[in-house]
C-alpha cells in the first residue's frame, strides 16, 4: 500500500486524514445576543441546526444544512450560519464547498481566526498550499500574542512548510512564534517532527521529551515519538508508543492509522485490519481508513470483502474526495491484478479515469494500465 512507512507516518502525524486538531469545528450555541438583531425565522432555523448537531445521529447533518440554508435564507448576513455549512461541508469532504462557505463567512466577519483556520485546513486538503498558507499567517496576524490560537495556528503552517520540504520557514515561524507568545507543548511536537524529516533524530528526541514535560497526556506527542522510533528502526518501541497515544485519548485515531499503516507496510494484514476495523467502528466516516481496511482484506486474499469496502467508499464518500479517487483505482487493481478479470478491470480502470482528475498520485498508473489491457 505504501513504500514509505516513515514518510506516510510523518505526514500523518499532524495533518493526516483523522487528524487531530485540523478539523474546523461548528458553532455550539445560537448567536450572540451583542450583535445586531437578526431575522427572528433566522434565528429559530439556526437553532434547530445547533440542536440536530449536539443531539447526532445519521441524519444530523443532512438536517443542520437544511436548517443552516434555511436561516440564511431569511438572514443572508448570518455569518455563523455560513461558518458552520462550511465546516459540515468540510467533514464530508466537500473542500470546495467548504471554501466557499468560510469565505462567505469571512466577509462578513473579516479575520475572524476560526474561520481563517478552518479556511486554511479545507485549501490544504485540496492541495492548493498557497492560499492555505496565506490564510494560517492571517490567522497568526489577527490573533493575540497570548492567543492559544496564534501557537495552534503557527503550528499547523509550521507542518504545511514541513510538508513541503521547507524546513527553514518552518523552524522560522516556530521560532518567531516563541520570541512573541511563548512555548508550548504543539510548538514542541511539531519542531521535532521538523528533526525527524531532517534526519537530525537527537534534537528530535530533545524536544519530543520539553513537550512531555510540558503536556504529558497530549497523545500526539507520543504519536510524534512513534515516528521517530520508526526512523530509528525500533519498530517494537513505534507499536507500544502508538498504543500509549490510543490509550491516553481512544478518539485520537491517528496512531492507531499510522500503526496500522506499518503493519500494512510490513505485510501483516491480520493485525493491521484490527486496528483499521476499530477505526472505522469509531469513526464511520473515515473513507481512508476504510480504504487501507480493504488493502488489509486484499492482504488477506479476501477478495470480496475488499471490493465490498471499497464499493462503500465508492458509493458514500464524497466525488471529489481522495479516498473515493483510491477505492476506483483499488477496485480496477483488484480484478485486474488479483482476480484474473481483465474485462472487469478495463471497465473499473475507465470509471477511474473519467470520474478522478489527473492530479491524483495513480492517475499515470491507471493509463499504463488501461494501454496494457488494450493490446
Amino acid at each position: 500500500m505504501r513504500s514509505h512507512v516513515v514518510a506516510l507516518a510523518l505526514a500523518l502525524a499532524a495533518c493526516g486524514p483523522a487528524s487531530q486538531g485540523a478539523q474546523p469545528q461548528t458553532a455550539v450555541r445560537a448567536p450572540s445576543a451583542k450583535r445586531d438583531p437578526i431575522n427572528p425565522k433566522a434565528a429559530k432555523e439556526f437553532e434547530g441546526a445547533m440542536r440536530a448537531m449536539r443531539v447526532g445521529g445519521p441524519e444530523a447533518a443532512e438536517t443542520a444544512k437544511a436548517r443552516l440554508k434555511a436561516a440564511l435564507e431569511a438572514d443572508p448576513s448570518l455569518w455563523e450560519a455560513w461558518h458552520d455549512l462550511g465546516a459540515i461541508a468540510f467533514k464530508e469532504g466537500d473542500d470546495d464547498t467548504a471554501v466557499a462557505a468560510f469565505s462567505r463567512a469571512l466577509q462578513l466577519k473579516a479575520n475572524h481566526t476560526p474561520s481563517l483556520l478552518a479556511r486554511a485546513e479545507a485549501q490544504r486538503r485540496a492541495g492548493r498550499r498557497k492560499e492555505a498558507r496565506g490564510d494560517y499567517e492571517a490567522a497568526i496576524k489577527s490573533t493575540e500574542q497570548d492567543d492559544p490560537n496564534r501557537k495552534d495556528a503557527a503550528a499547523r503552517l509550521a507542518s504545511l512548510l514541513r510538508d513541503g520540504g521547507e524546513f527553514d520557514d518552518a523552524v522560522e515561524v516556530l521560532r518567531d512564534t516563541v520570541r512573541v507568545s511563548g512555548i508550548n507543548a504543539k510548538i514542541y511536537t511539531e519542531l521535532g517532527l521538523i528533526y525527524i524529516a531532517q534526519k537530525r533524530l537527537e534534537l528530535a528526541q530533545l524536544v519530543l521529551v520539553k513537550a512531555a514535560e510540558l503536556d504529558p497526556k497530549d497523545p500526539a506527542i507520543y504519536n510524534a515519538f512513534a515516528v521517530l522510533a520508526l526512523r530509528q528502526g525500533k519498530a517494537q518501541e513505534a507499536f507500544e508508543r502508538f498504543d500509549q497515544a490510543v490509550s491516553l485519548d481512544p478518539s485520537y485515531i491517528d496512531a492507531r492509522f499510522n500503526k496500522a499503516a506499518v503493519l500494512l507496510d510490513a505485510g501483516d494484514y491480520a493485525r493491521a485490519r484490527i486496528e483499521l476495523t476499530t477505526i472505522v467502528e469509531k469513526r464511520p466516516d473515515d473513507y481512508a481508513a476504510y480504504v487501507a481496511l480493504g488493502v488489509a482484506q486484499r492482504g488477506l486474499k479476501d477478495f470480496t470483502e475488499a471490493k465490498k469496502t471499497w464499493d462503500r467508499v465508492i458509493k458514500d464518500a464524497p466525488k471529489r474526495s481522495t479516498p473515493r479517487a483510491d477505492a476506483l483505482y483499488d477496485v480496477a487493481i483488484l480484478a485486474t491484478d488479483y482476480m484474473n478479470n481483465p474485462a472487469a478491470g478495463k471497465l473499473a480502470l475507465e470509471r477511474y479515469l473519467q470520474e478522478v482528475p489527473s492530479s491524483h498520485s495513480k492517475h499515470q498508473a491507471a493509463e499504463e494500465k488501461r494501454k496494457e489491457l488494450g493490446k
